[in-house]
């Protein structure tokens, strides 16, 4: 039987490889499980050098050029926005997870070669004067001293560098729908869809919105698998 965690490796590192043929990502780190309790596991992507998250405070076009200088992601787009997804089980439930996506600041290093990328219909509003970097993570912590309903839901969305956004998530987030998020949010334009074909998914996780947190705004996330 192929574990939780080892489906959620798979599941990166399907849709990574997914999005390299396309070519949206210029550069991976492939995704790995590391055992980090008697029966705790970890997946992460390689860092070098510095740890995933910038300390708060630190405004976010150095965050981001640190985290890029270190390759602290799963994924480089094309565009320069970051994909990074990190998971952590315990007994083989899912106890934390953090996916961000972080846009690139500016369009300085693409400036020197706007042909390229006018040309690619996908970035055409990359470099639309009026797009703004909104930078959004996915985050989930079960752990009982961390939840707090409505305040701090276990699964949740934040927007921007927002230390107090919180929007309640119905579950937890797979790779397979992180990525598909992304790639609808951000890199669909009126005028060209994305056909990035990613692996079906392999798994779901258990519903964990409160009845009070669902009748909040929210976001619901899929809950269906042809393989779990």
């Amino acid at each position: 039987m192929v574990t939780a965690h080892r489906r959620v490796v798979q599941e990166i590192n399907g849709a990574t490889a997914a999005l390299v043929e396309s070519g949206l990502a210029d550069d991976q780190n492939p995704a790995f499980e590391s055992k980090v309790g008697t029966d705790d596991y970890l997946v992460r992507y390689r860092r070098h050098g510095v740890v995933g998250s910038a300390p708060r405070n630190t405004p976010y076009d150095d965050a981001y050029r640190e985290l890029r200088q270190a390759r602290s992601f799963n994924v480089l787009m094309l565009d320069g926005a970051m994909l990074q997804m990190e998971y952590e089980f315990r007994e083989r439930r899912l106890l934390r997870h953090r996916l961000a996506f972080l846009p690139s600041p500016d369009l300085l290093e693409y400036q020197n070669d706007p042909e390229h990328y006018l040309e690619e219909r996908i970035f055409a509003d990359v470099v639309e004067k009026g797009v703004v970097t909104v930078p959004c993570r996915f985050d989930y912590d079960s752990r009982d001293s961390v939840a707090v309903e409505l305040a701090h839901p276990v699964s949740h969305l934040t927007l921007g560098q927002y230390t107090g956004c919180r929007i309640p998530v119905s579950a937890g987030v797979t790779p397979h729908a992180f990525v598909d998020f992304v790639l609808r949010s951000f890199y669909n334009t009126a005028s060209s869809i994305v056909d990035v074909r990613l692996p079906n998914p392999l798994l779901r996780f258990e519903d964990c919105i409160t009845p009070e947190e669902r009748r909040t705004i929210h976001v619901g996330v899929p809950t269906h698998t042809n393989g779990a």
